[in-house]
């Protein structure tokens, strides 16, 4: 059985009898398998201000990385004002910034809107959808979950009484369930590729577990090494790659210089080069090399089925 996606509960309410909160817990007991659903809390969280960015507060920090953490995000709202509250849109901007660092971009987005009234707070479930357009996060559209009179909805214990909200609540955890699925959880692009640095620098060290991890096993794949010729086929990669790592030692230098990046579509490359300093077959060398990786989003994973690697002159 595949591991559950992890879901980061969003909660717009900080009181603590708070009707949303109790939504939020009925909604996390009735979670299908597929998902692991857990609230992230958001009312510690400083106002935004852009002079913080250099040296941000703890609690933003913390914040997104553990949104960088979860695959989808569950908000749930209350409505004020005809809108969302002070501290759930604070919440959205404290994880889009600064720019370029956007932790919720791609990440499939769900959303229940709660009220004692009879509107089932309409007005705050649209506006926050309005914000999920420029953070770049594909909402599900249908089932809609407009929770009315929801104060009448639960025990003194604070536990889910009636049965047809139950009801409700449960197809749309399922649904939001299979809305992920088709989209595959993402994961940032640009910060697998700060993590895709690392994974070439174990490998110099003769370290093919990081690469392994990232390799697509499936579909098709293929390795194009600096020496000439080609491997071509999953499989046949995957143990050329575990085969050529054998040959690097212990203390060898890596970094790589991306030149350009980008993804789409399920799909991500970068291209530059690959600088290396150490021993290869037990010989030093200093090498400068010429590189382009394709990349396709596989479960919410970047997966390497292309590799393009093409060597200056070795300098011994």
């Amino acid at each position: 059985m595949s591991k559950p996606v992890d879901v980061g509960v969003l909660v717009g309410s900080l009181r603590k009898a708070s009707i949303t909160r109790k939504v939020a817990n009925a909604v996390i007991g009735l979670q299908p398998p597929g998902l692991h659903c857990r609230v992230i809390e958001i009312g510690d969280l400083p106002i935004y201000n852009e002079d913080l960015d250099d040296q941000p507060p703890a609690a933003w920090t913390r914040f997104r990385n553990e949104i960088r953490g979860v695959q989808a995000v569950l908000f749930l709202t209350p409505e004020y004002n005809r809108s969302i509250p002070g501290c759930l849109k604070n919440a959205l901007d404290v994880g889009s910034r600064p720019e370029g660092k956007n932790v919720w971009a791609g990440k499939p987005a769900g959303v229940i809107s709660v009220t004692p009234y009879k509107l089932g707070a309409f007005g705050a479930n649209h506006a926050i959808r309005q914000t999920f357009v420029f953070l770049d996060m594909p909402v599900m559209q249908q089932p809609e979950a407009y929770i009315g009179g929801a104060d009448k909805l639960f025990d003194d214990a604070g536990k889910l009484t009636d049965d047809d909200t139950r009801k409700l609540l449960s197809q749309f955890a399922a649904a939001f369930e299979s809305w992920i699925a088709e989209r595959g959880p993402t994961s940032n692009f640009a910060e697998f590729l700060e993590q895709r640095d690392a994974i070439a620098t174990a490998y110099s060290n003769g370290d093919a577990k990081p690469l392994d991890a990232i390799v697509a096993r499936q579909g098709s794949a293929s390795f194009f090494p600096p020496s000439g010729g080609n491997v071509q086929g999953a499989a046949a990669v995957v143990k050329r790659y575990d085969t050529d790592a054998k040959a690097f030692a212990p203390g060898s230098q890596s970094s790589l210089e991306i030149l350009d990046s980008s993804s789409s579509g399920g799909l991500g490359f970068w291209t530059g080069y690959q600088t290396f300093d150490g021993k290869i077959g037990g010989q030093a060398m200093k090498l400068r090399i010429r590189i382009t990786e394709l990349f396709r989003l596989t479960a919410g994973e970047w997966k390497l089925f292309h590799r393009h690697a093409s060597a200056d002159e070795p300098k011994h």
